[in-house]
């Protein structure tokens, strides 16, 4: 985990979550898990862009934007913090559930999150959390070096896909922004 020491004060302001950029397939579920870690905190003054009708800004709004383009932000939108959330997939070399897996094969399914909350009053980053979701499969002999069993269900192995990855990443940010806030 990298990113910030300190948390955020939720005690105040109107608060704008971005239309989170990540991955189609996912995006109900991290969207649903956002709304909710933050309207615990901010109840009524949670709102999301795409509920919210005249505003004027552009569709995507990158991570780290400049104060100029903060000073965008406060006058297209009136709001007080703004809350940016992108993911990516890294890599996604296998599937949850592997039948019969190879002794040889390796790989790792990887996803990023980022998390960043901007006071756009001070026209600054005030937040800034990045966290790596990590499975891996690696090509390791059994440790008894026993023969493979016929049975289908010693042969099944399971794995966290990167959508999982990616929830797992959020919740671990939002753990980390709730033990640093003031509420």
């Amino acid at each position: 985990m990298t990113g910030q020491r300190t948390g955020v004060d939720f005690s105040s302001g109107k608060w704008l979550l971005n239309e989170l950029d990540c991955p189609k397939n996912s995006k109900d579920k991290m969207t649903s898990e956002s709304l909710a870690f933050f309207r615990k905190s901010l109840g009524d003054r949670l709102f999301y862009i795409n509920d919210v009708n005249g505003l004027l800004v552009t569709r995507k709004i990158h991570l780290n934007p400049n104060r100029f383009k903060l000073k965008e932000l406060k006058d297209g939108t009136g709001f007080d913090f703004f809350i940016n959330i992108s993911t990516k997939k890294n890599k996604s070399d296998f599937s949850t559930i592997e039948l019969y897996q190879d002794d040889s094969e390796s790989g790792k399914n990887e996803a990023v999150v980022i998390l960043e909350i901007y006071d756009l009053n001070l026209q600054q980053i005030i937040y800034s959390q990045n966290v790596v979701g990590i499975t891996h499969k690696g090509n390791t002999k059994s440790m008894w070096e026993t023969e493979k069993s016929s049975k289908l269900i010693d042969n099944v192995t399971f794995y966290k896909n990167a959508n999982k990855l990616m929830l797992g990443a959020l919740k671990r940010i939002f753990k980390d922004l709730k033990k640093r806030s003031i509420k």
